[in-house]
Order: structure tokens, then sequence, then C-alpha cells
């Protein structure tokens, strides 16, 4: 690697230090990911846009908090950016 390239994580300071939350799109399309980090402001605007624009088309997220197994996840409505990790699913309809 370059010396003017790190990547996130590699320093083990930085790792402990730095908290990189992510965000999970299920769909038809896939897994999407989208990525924050609270200490760079474009990264967590995109995933507040993304979180606002996931809660307007009606679908459901649900959190877990750093270091939480998935069946410690909680339904939230708010984008919240010390999640570790955020899931958006869509509600499952009876008929």
């Amino acid at each position: 690697m370059s010396p003017d390239r790190q990547t996130v994580g590699d320093d083990p300071e930085e790792r402990s230090s730095t908290h990189v939350g992510t965000m999970r799109i299920l769909d038809r399309t896939g897994d999407t990911v989208v990525t924050w980090s609270v200490e760079e402001a474009a990264t967590l605007e995109r995933a507040e846009a993304v979180f606002e624009q996931e809660l307007f088309a009606k679908k459901m997220a649900f959190a877990r908090p750093e270091g939480a197994l998935a069946d410690a996840a909680e339904r939230i409505y708010a984008f919240d950016p010390d999640a570790a990790e955020i899931i958006w699913v869509r509600p499952i309809q009876g008929g």
C-alpha cells in the first residue's frame, strides 16, 4: 500500500476511536450497503439521507448496538449514527 493511502481500521488506535456504522437495505435487488463515520460529515449526511428515503418508502428499520447479537436489534424510526448496523426490510403483508 502506498504511504499516502491507509485503509480505515489498519491502525489499532484508529479502530478503537472511529465508529463506522453500516446500513443494509434488503430488497429484490439484493443487499445494498451504506457505511458512515460519525467523524466524516459527508458520509453521515449521505446515510441520514438514505435513511429518510427508505423511511419515506414505508420500509422498516432495525438497529443493533455495537457488539450485540442480531436478536438484540430493535425497530427504530429515526437515524441513529451510533448504531453498529441498521437493516431495512419491507413489511410483510398478509391477505
